[in-house]
């Protein structure tokens, strides 16, 4: 049990072994893991039910592609979006603040999320974000 829990901690925060061979087969342009952060949910619903809390914190990892951003971290939190669904700024040298609203990755939930990351690279997080958004219009 020991064994167990050592394990799940040592993981939090990493892609799971499915997911990071699917994003590397796509090719990974980015990855940090490892990154504390807070959710906020605003107005959220979720098949008529709402979170029992607004507020969540978490530890993350987040991935891009040439396809996709791709976000998973504890608390339940799973984002896979394309271009365009989800926003980026960078308001402090080591925050990095994602924003989207839920129905446009899930057409059954309602509201919008706030993902705050804390990491010394937010602004190169943040860079290539931008990077890949204005790639993808052209």
């Amino acid at each position: 049990m020991i064994d167990w829990f050592k394990r799940r901690r040592a993981s939090r925060g990493t892609l799971p072994a499915d997911k990071r061979a699917e994003l590397e087969r796509e090719g990974i342009e980015l990855l940090e893991e490892r990154i504390r952060g807070r959710v906020t949910y605003r107005g959220y619903e979720m098949g008529g039910q709402r979170p029992a809390t607004g507020d969540a914190p978490t530890v993350a990892a987040l991935a891009i592609t040439p396809t996709r951003l791709a976000i998973h971290g504890t608390n339940n939190l799973h984002v896979d979006a394309g271009h365009g669904i989800v926003r980026s700024e960078a308001p402090e040298p080591e925050k990095l603040v994602l924003r989207y609203e839920a129905s446009d990755l899930y057409p059954m939930r309602a509201g919008s999320v706030e993902i705050e990351l804390w990491t010394p690279r937010a602004a190169d997080i943040h860079a290539r974000l931008q990077a890949w958004i204005e790639r993808s219009a052209t």
